[in-house]
């Protein structure tokens, strides 16, 4: 049996552990060896989806610090005197750094001084205040962002341009300078002016009220730029809630944010047109956060990027930061649950220390020490297989951006190797057609022929023959089926088969090169025994210019035909323009005209000295604008009538450049070939 001193020591050695222990929260033998430095966040409002996932996404990159712990996340609810209170409040809870995100500019720069001078570190992001007395700035250049939002509607080329501008708060710096920056660097020289400007205090429901409102009262626009996305869907949402057909009108958005709740989603969706890129700077955060604590010197202004999301690209950023922010989540998990088994583990702790001291034996407090010694090991290993598929999943995630990055190269090396041979084949066919010296041997001419893929599926035709007193030319513009490399194969071999008609046979009627070009046709895609139905469509003219027996006087005569595509007859004497209608027939494909009872036939005018002739593919008429409209052959016509006092070259460029005007930034839709000739 034990003596009464014995027992006397027991108690000692319990009642020390007790207490060691206790006090294992606050630096005891169980605690962390490296310091985790205490950091407050205070944000202006919590209310927008942009700055839910921005403390996310701090939280996420906390957890991976090792000397770095989020303490608390305020939410100022779009008060100044609400953050205000927050940041005192953080103070008191004796935080190492403070980070900021003002509410207003002016109302948030004395607090913030205030806890500057009494050496703690702040960081501000997203939003700046007045003073100058803080450790360092993270966010978008603001004004830059509404640049970009101008410059997105300077390029849209609406004929007049009503906008409607929904503010943030309006002392809010970001408010203030993407406003500033979308409205200085709008075009002068357009048509633009606001029908409005609402400020709906970031909110997505005060901005659907206030359009809704705004439409009631017959205020209207056809342009609608927000300050962020929240507010661009409200005014989206109110705009389909009263049935206004929202494709007529253009919503700009900020923030580009992810998940089905974001900008990003908004623009896949189609409720926004565009939306720019507004990073949070939540790893650049705690990375100057760590730098700071540790020591280190970071610069006043870190400066983040923006990029445009449109409907080319929306998808593919939507999925790529979807899976970001899942990971996040997982890893905010992973903490809590490491968390809560730890709190769990220490509360065992506890219990076991104190049954120990009711025991009052040696015998049994060896077997607790034991016990606690096995759950820390315990512990342990669950905490090493945490991490362990936390590294496996970021190898993971480092695997993927590898092949994807080896993906990526491989199919630049074989797009450049593709666009090589493509360009290769550019030049051959080049090579095979006619050039403006060559028909301006005979008249005064122009030619605007521009493929849609590098090579074309649109070609021009010329050939002549002289004999003692007649010079006869044979002009045409051909459209195969098809643009790019099908429509280039297609082109070379109607080329081949004119060459055989015109130069080989002496073939200029122009009804009968059609009848014979598609006989070859049918003949050489053999489309009566397979299902090939590739064809074309052209417009011919046969010009002979006949010298009278006096050696000077010439007469001259048009011989014309085409496949559904028109002749343009500009008489110079009468001032006005004919359109000769050709066969509405096609060349070649088993299925197009088969059946079809339509002959060619020649028709034939006389021409006088000075008149023009014009011919070009559908191309061009068929061009369209941002609105969805045609250019139309009746514009075309209009552009050469507008132009008939200029010289040929100079009409040539008058007619792209109204072309290039009227499609502005829109892509090309096909092959476009127009042939003028002035008669000499």
């Amino acid at each position: 049996m034990l003596e009464k001193s014995g027992y006397i020591g027991i108690l000692f050695l319990l009642f020390t552990a007790v207490f060691a222990l206790d006090g294992c929260d606050d630096g005891g033998l169980f605690a962390d060896d490296e310091k985790k430095y205490r950091v407050g966040l205070s944000q202006c409002a919590n209310d927008t989806y942009w700055r839910k996932q921005m403390n996310n996404s701090i939280k996420a990159n906390a957890t991976q610090s090792k000397t770095l712990e989020i303490i608390k996340i305020t939410d100022g609810e779009n008060s100044s005197s609400k953050q205000i209170q927050d940041i005192e409040d953080l103070i008191r809870e004796k935080i190492d750094l403070l980070m900021v995100s003002p509410n207003e500019a002016d109302s948030l720069s004395g607090i913030i001084s205030a806890v500057y001078n009494m050496g703690i570190p702040v960081i501000l992001i997203d939003r700046r205040v007045s003073s100058n007395q803080y450790t360092t700035f993270i966010g978008a250049d603001n004004k830059e962002i509404g640049g970009k939002a101008a410059d997105y509607l300077n390029l849209l080329g609406k004929d007049r341009t009503d906008i409607l501008e929904l503010h943030g708060q309006a002392g809010a710096s970001a408010a203030q300078e993407r406003s500033y920056g979308f409205n200085s660097k709008l075009d002068k020289s357009k048509n633009f002016r606001h029908t409005g400007d609402l400020y709906c205090n970031w909110s997505r429901s005060a901005a659907r009220e206030a359009v809704t409102k705004f439409w009631e009262e017959g205020g209207r626009c056809n342009v609608i730029y927000s300050h962020n996305d929240d507010m661009a869907i409200g005014a989206w949402e109110a705009l389909d809630s009263l049935g206004v057909n929202t494709d007529s009108i253009t919503i700009i958005g900020t923030d580009g944010a992810a998940g089905e709740d974001g900008g990003i989603r908004a623009v896949v969706d189609g409720k926004i047109d565009v939306t720019f890129f507004y990073p949070d700077g939540n790893e650049e955060a705690i990375e100057y956060a760590e730098k700071i604590l540790s020591g280190e010197k970071v610069p006043n202004y870190r400066r983040l990027g923006t990029v445009q999301i449109d409907r080319n690209n929306a998808e593919g950023l939507l999925g790529q930061m979807t899976m970001s922010r899942r990971q996040e989540d997982r890893i905010i998990a992973q903490n809590e649950t490491i968390k809560s088994q730890s709190g769990e583990i220490s509360g065992q702790r506890v219990w076991l220390v104190l049954i120990s001291f009711g025991l009052l034996t040696f015998v049994v407090m060896f077997i607790i020490t034991m016990r606690l010694y096995h759950k820390d090991r315990l512990h342990n290993v669950q905490l090493n297989e945490k991490n362990a598929e936390i590294n496996a999943q970021k190898e993971e995630l480092e695997n993927q951006a590898i092949y994807l990055s080896q993906m990526n190269e491989q199919l630049r090396v074989s797009k450049e190797n593709t666009l090589g041979s493509i360009r290769s084949a550019q030049t051959i066919q080049n090579a095979l057609l006619p050039t403006e010296e060559d028909l301006n041997g005979y008249f005064n001419a122009f030619i605007i022929y521009s493929p849609k893929d590098i090579v074309s599926g649109d070609f021009y035709w010329y050939g002549s023959e002289t004999s003692d007193n007649v010079s006869t030319f044979v002009l045409g513009v051909i459209d195969c089926t098809g643009h790019g490399v099908p429509g280039a194969f297609m082109s070379l071999i109607g080329i081949n088969i004119l060459d055989q008609i015109i130069k080989q046979y002496k073939i200029t009627s122009p009804a009968e090169i059609l009848e014979r070009l598609n006989a070859s046709i049918r003949t050489a895609l053999k489309q009566e025994e397979t299902e090939n139905n590739d064809g074309m469509e052209a417009a011919l003219c046969r010009i002979e210019i006949e010298t009278q027996p006096d050696g000077v006087t010439k007469k001259y005569t048009l011989t014309y035909e085409g496949a559904k595509f028109p002749v343009y007859h500009y008489k110079k004497l009468e001032g006005k323009m004919e359109v000769y209608k050709t066969a509405r027939r096609e060349i070649g494909g088993k299925f197009r005209n088969i059946e079809s009872s339509v002959c060619f036939e020649d028709h034939t005018v006389a021409l006088s000295k000075g008149d023009r002739l014009y011919m070009s593919s559908d191309g061009i008429g068929d061009q369209n604008n941002f609105e969805r409209k045609r250019y139309s052959s009746r514009r075309l016509v209009s552009a050469i009538q507008e132009s008939f006092s200029l010289n040929m070259h100079e009409q040539r460029d008058y007619i792209w450049n109204d072309l290039k005007q009227f499609k502005g930034d829109c892509i090309q839709r096909d092959d476009i070939t127009v042939m003028g000739i002035e008669i000499v």
